[in-house]
Protein backbone atom coordinates (compact mmCIF):
# COMPACT_ATOMS: atom_id res chain seq x y z
CA UNK A 1 0.00 0.00 0.00
CA UNK A 2 3.20 2.22 0.46
CA UNK A 3 4.37 1.77 -2.83
CA UNK A 4 0.75 2.77 -4.44
CA UNK A 5 0.63 5.69 -2.35
CA UNK A 6 4.40 6.85 -3.41
CA UNK A 7 3.82 6.09 -6.87
CA UNK A 8 0.96 8.34 -6.77
CA UNK A 9 2.29 11.06 -4.68
CA UNK A 10 5.27 11.21 -7.20
CA UNK A 11 2.52 11.21 -10.24
CA UNK A 12 0.91 14.14 -8.48
CA UNK A 13 4.44 16.49 -8.50
CA UNK A 14 5.53 15.16 -12.00
CA UNK A 15 2.28 16.38 -12.87
CA UNK A 16 2.92 19.94 -11.22
CA UNK A 17 6.58 20.38 -12.36
CA UNK A 18 5.25 19.65 -16.12
CA UNK A 19 2.66 22.27 -15.39
CA UNK A 20 5.16 24.60 -14.30
CA UNK A 21 7.40 24.12 -16.81
CA UNK A 22 4.55 24.75 -19.53
CA UNK A 23 4.06 28.29 -17.87
CA UNK A 24 7.32 28.89 -17.86
CA UNK A 25 7.83 28.21 -21.36
CA UNK A 26 4.60 29.52 -22.81
CA UNK A 27 3.90 26.03 -24.70
CA UNK A 28 0.08 25.78 -24.13
CA UNK A 29 0.55 21.63 -26.15
CA UNK A 30 2.81 21.07 -22.13
CA UNK A 31 0.86 22.98 -19.73
CA UNK A 32 -2.60 22.21 -20.95
CA UNK A 33 -2.07 18.22 -22.94
CA UNK A 34 0.87 17.53 -20.91
CA UNK A 35 -0.61 17.89 -17.35
CA UNK A 36 -4.04 17.26 -17.83
CA UNK A 37 -2.81 13.82 -19.18
CA UNK A 38 -0.93 13.02 -16.20
CA UNK A 39 -3.38 14.65 -13.87
CA UNK A 40 -5.98 12.25 -15.94
CA UNK A 41 -3.10 9.27 -15.43
CA UNK A 42 -3.06 10.01 -11.58
CA UNK A 43 -6.79 9.48 -11.47
CA UNK A 44 -7.03 6.44 -13.39
CA UNK A 45 -3.71 4.83 -11.51
CA UNK A 46 -6.59 5.38 -8.67
CA UNK A 47 -9.14 4.16 -10.39
CA UNK A 48 -7.17 0.76 -10.59
CA UNK A 49 -6.46 0.62 -7.20
CA UNK A 50 -9.91 0.72 -6.39
CA UNK A 51 -10.70 -1.72 -8.76
CA UNK A 52 -8.53 -3.84 -7.18
CA UNK A 53 -10.27 -3.55 -4.33
CA UNK A 54 -13.54 -4.12 -5.45
CA UNK A 55 -12.81 -7.16 -7.10
CA UNK A 56 -11.22 -8.92 -4.69
CA UNK A 57 -14.43 -8.54 -2.45
CA UNK A 58 -16.34 -9.45 -4.82
CA UNK A 59 -18.11 -12.91 -6.25
CA UNK A 60 -17.68 -12.05 -9.77
CA UNK A 61 -14.26 -10.56 -10.04
CA UNK A 62 -13.71 -10.93 -13.68
CA UNK A 63 -16.70 -8.51 -14.60
CA UNK A 64 -15.53 -5.85 -12.46
CA UNK A 65 -12.02 -5.69 -13.45
CA UNK A 66 -13.75 -5.61 -17.68
CA UNK A 67 -16.21 -3.06 -16.22
CA UNK A 68 -13.60 -0.76 -14.43
CA UNK A 69 -11.13 -1.31 -17.74
CA UNK A 70 -13.38 -0.23 -20.04
CA UNK A 71 -14.35 2.73 -17.69
CA UNK A 72 -10.55 4.19 -17.30
CA UNK A 73 -10.00 3.85 -21.51
CA UNK A 74 -13.49 5.27 -22.48
CA UNK A 75 -12.14 8.26 -20.36
CA UNK A 76 -8.96 8.19 -21.61
CA UNK A 77 -10.34 7.96 -25.29
CA UNK A 78 -12.64 11.17 -24.33
CA UNK A 79 -9.87 13.33 -23.16
CA UNK A 80 -7.90 12.49 -26.51
CA UNK A 81 -10.85 12.32 -28.49
CA UNK A 82 -11.88 16.20 -27.38
CA UNK A 83 -7.80 17.69 -27.18
CA UNK A 84 -7.47 16.60 -30.83
CA UNK A 85 -11.14 18.05 -31.69
CA UNK A 86 -10.29 21.26 -30.13
CA UNK A 87 -6.27 21.79 -30.59
CA UNK A 88 -5.20 19.64 -32.91
CA UNK A 89 -2.50 16.79 -33.58
CA UNK A 90 0.18 18.51 -31.10
CA UNK A 91 -2.56 18.35 -28.43
CA UNK A 92 -3.17 14.80 -29.31
CA UNK A 93 0.78 13.66 -28.84
CA UNK A 94 1.06 15.51 -25.70
CA UNK A 95 -1.91 14.28 -24.17
CA UNK A 96 -0.47 11.18 -25.16
CA UNK A 97 2.78 11.71 -23.22
CA UNK A 98 1.02 12.82 -20.32
CA UNK A 99 -1.18 10.11 -20.09
CA UNK A 100 2.69 8.02 -19.74
CA UNK A 101 2.57 9.70 -16.26
CA UNK A 102 2.48 7.07 -14.23
CA UNK A 103 4.28 4.58 -15.91
CA UNK A 104 7.07 6.67 -16.30
CA UNK A 105 7.08 7.00 -12.72
CA UNK A 106 6.43 2.93 -12.05
CA UNK A 107 9.45 2.72 -14.32
CA UNK A 108 11.79 5.20 -12.55
CA UNK A 109 11.46 3.62 -8.74
CA UNK A 110 11.89 0.41 -10.42
CA UNK A 111 14.87 1.26 -12.01
CA UNK A 112 16.00 3.37 -9.15
CA UNK A 113 15.29 0.11 -6.63
CA UNK A 114 17.23 -1.85 -8.86
CA UNK A 115 20.55 0.47 -9.68
CA UNK A 116 20.52 0.48 -5.40
CA UNK A 117 20.43 -3.20 -4.56
CA UNK A 118 22.91 -3.79 -8.04
CA UNK A 119 25.09 -1.03 -5.85
CA UNK A 120 24.76 -2.28 -2.67
CA UNK A 121 25.40 -5.98 -3.87
CA UNK A 122 28.16 -5.69 -5.78
CA UNK A 123 29.92 -1.91 -4.99
CA UNK A 124 30.50 -2.11 -1.54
Amino acid sequence: MDELKKIIKRGIITAVVVLIYGVLSGNKYVYMGMFSGAILSVVGFYMICLDAKASLASNSPFKVGVIGYLKRYFLYGIFLALATKFYGFPMLVSGVIGLLNIKINILAITLFNNIKKFKSKYLK
